[in-house]
């Protein structure tokens, strides 16, 4: 897997959490950088294709009335137990970017672990 796709994945992940109670505030954006440069995982990619995987994402899961799409693209391309760690942790991040919790937003986190084969119950 290429360094640009775990990072499209995790894009897609922080996007459908932040996105799935309907509003997108100025600083989830922000978080999903911060939190990119911040990661172990993400930290060593190249940080200048963070604003480009995050327009992309937040466009994919915006333009559908369900999460299906990210989830499949997620699904087909995050394998291995290291890289689902990452997504879990991005989208975990998700959920307070905005500084609330909603409902929404759990719902999508367990979404996320159906799709990645993981127990929703342990997120």
């Amino acid at each position: 897997m290429t360094s640009t796709t775990l990072l499209d994945a995790a894009a897609r992940a922080f996007a459908m959490v932040s996105y799935s109670d309907g509003r997108l505030e100025l600083t989830e954006r922000a978080r999903f950088g911060k939190f990119a440069a911040a990661d172990p995982a993400l930290s060593k990619l190249n940080q200048a294709d963070v604003p480009d995987a995050w327009s992309e994402a937040i466009a994919e899961v915006q333009s559908s009335p369900s999460f299906g799409d990210a989830l499949l693209a997620i699904r087909t391309t995050i394998t291995s137990a290291v890289d689902k760690a990452v997504i879990m942790r991005t989208a975990q991040a998700a959920l307070m970017a905005d500084d609330r919790i909603e409902e929404q937003e759990n719902v999508a986190i367990s979404e996320l672990a159906k799709a990645l084969g993981l127990d929703p119950e342990a997120y």
